[in-house]
């Protein structure tokens, strides 16, 4: 029997990547939706860059900031997010929910608060 070339080896490690994680993307879809189970937890993992601080994901979400870090801190025990290796005390999603195939929610939109007709040509009126 022949020994595998270089190339032999590396292509059959190229096939073992492929379907390992093919395997691993399915079981990983199957855990963030277990664990994400309401738009509000979907996009407060899907903005959970690092990059963003609690209360910048409380914010554009609409919620409080202890209820961003308690989610945090419980994501963080099963392994879909992980400490920001550039900002101590953020934390990063491990994938995008797109990269699984699932849909993350649109964003809610800011409350724009508008005067009635009549205040606003009374404010006009008083500048």
């Amino acid at each position: 029997m022949t020994e595998p070339t270089l190339k032999e080896i590396a292509s059959t490690l190229r096939e073992l990547l492929k379907w390992s994680r093919f395997a691993g993307m399915q079981q990983l879809r199957n855990v963030l939706s277990q664990n994400l189970r309401n738009e509000i937890e979907m996009l407060i993992y899907e903005l959970s860059d690092g990059a963003r601080g609690a209360r910048d994901v409380a914010g554009a979400v609409g919620i409080s900031h202890p209820t961003v870090l308690a989610y945090w801190k419980k994501w963080s025990k099963v392994g879909i997010v992980e400490p920001s290796p550039s900002f101590q005390g953020r934390y990063q999603r491990i994938c995008s929910l797109e990269e699984v195939g699932l849909e993350a929610p649109p964003m809610p939109q800011p409350v724009v608060e508008t005067l009635p007709k009549d205040e606003e040509t009374e404010v006009k009126q008083n500048e």
